[in-house]
């Protein structure tokens, strides 16, 4: 009991504090929602991607589990979510929404702040990785899962557009000059510091001025109930006998497992409001995998620990 209040005070409850005050902050203030998210994806999130892959002291080899291990649980997840729509037997409609929020974890806003406390500082290279893979997948096989089939050519215009941000030339940047043992100068590596430094709190900032502006529309007992279980409970459950099964490292294992504990991702529900996928239901799914989120992935946490 004491280790999980220790966690739970130490790590998880700090995490929901800040989002909290993103939430109180948006009530108050009314932030421009969307050009918070703009800084943080096109300027805020490159800069600290950059900096911490190009800086990292591990061999750029020491990377390689997480890239693999990173699709072959991507696979699994969707298949796992995919499934529970069809033994359900809900509405053909909501396959696609529950095998992206099984896979889709909040491992960027919500995953990097919470390795950063709970791991050592060497971790956030391999949470790096894994937040630029599910960036990259959600907004290519999360696109075209929940784009209306009608609109093929607007799916690859939108697929376009989301390659375009700087998310992913920043990974590659940082992992060349990683690879390169390139180390630049202080000019530029000074300014990419100081502003990557300010991302994982205006990531949590920012999340809950996203939450405050959700709301709790679509709340459907049964679906939500499964999504919830899926994401909270099944998904790091899976991703660790996954980790077992391929022999990954004890201390990789429970980055793995804590990473998929963390809630669903704002982006899902970004795209569903875009693609008319019921927008509301997964709204509130977003907004109710966070506010559970201090149980549960505390309680991942101080399991991880004690296996």
């Amino acid at each position: 009991m004491q280790l999980f209040s220790d966690i739970l005070l130490n790590v998880t409850l700090p995490i929901i504090a800040l989002v909290g005050l993103g939430v109180v902050a948006q009530k108050r203030l009314k932030l421009d929602v969307p050009s918070l998210n703009r800084l943080l994806v096109f300027i805020i999130m490159p800069a600290f991607l950059v900096h911490f892959l190009a800086a990292a002291r591990q061999p750029i080899a020491e990377l390689w589990p997480t890239i693999y291990f990173t699709a072959i649980q991507f696979v699994a997840l969707m298949a796992l979510g995919w499934l529970a729509a069809r033994l359900f037997r809900l509405p053909p409609e909501f396959a696609p929404i529950l095998a992206m929020a099984t896979v889709y974890a909040n491992v960027g806003n919500y995953g990097i702040p919470l390795v950063k406390l709970a791991f050592p500082e060497s971790f956030i290279l391999h949470q790096s990785v894994i937040t630029s893979m599910m960036t990259m997948l959600i907004v290519s096989v999360g696109a075209w899962m929940l784009a209306p089939r009608r609109a093929e050519t607007g799916v690859l215009a939108r697929l376009k557009i989301a390659f375009e941000t700087p998310v992913v030339p920043a990974v590659l940047l940082g992992l060349a000059l990683r690879a390169g043992d390139i180390r630049l100068p202080p000019i530029l590596a000074t300014p990419l510091e100081l502003i990557g430094s300010t991302f994982p709190p205006l990531a949590l900032l920012a999340l809950g001025a996203q939450l405050a502006e959700t709301g709790r529309g679509g709340l459907k007992a049964g679906p939500m109930g499964l999504v919830l279980i899926l994401k909270l409970i099944l998904a790091p459950a899976v991703t660790w006998a996954l980790a077992v099964a391929l022999s990954i490292p004890d201390d990789l294992k429970d980055l793995y497992v804590v990473a998929a504990a963390t809630p669903i991702g704002v982006l899902l529900a970004l795209f569903c409001s875009e693609y008319g996928r019921h927008p509301q239901f997964v709204s509130a799914a977003v907004l109710f995998s966070t506010l559970l989120s201090p149980i549960f992935v505390t309680g991942w946490i101080m399991l991880m620990r004690l296996m």
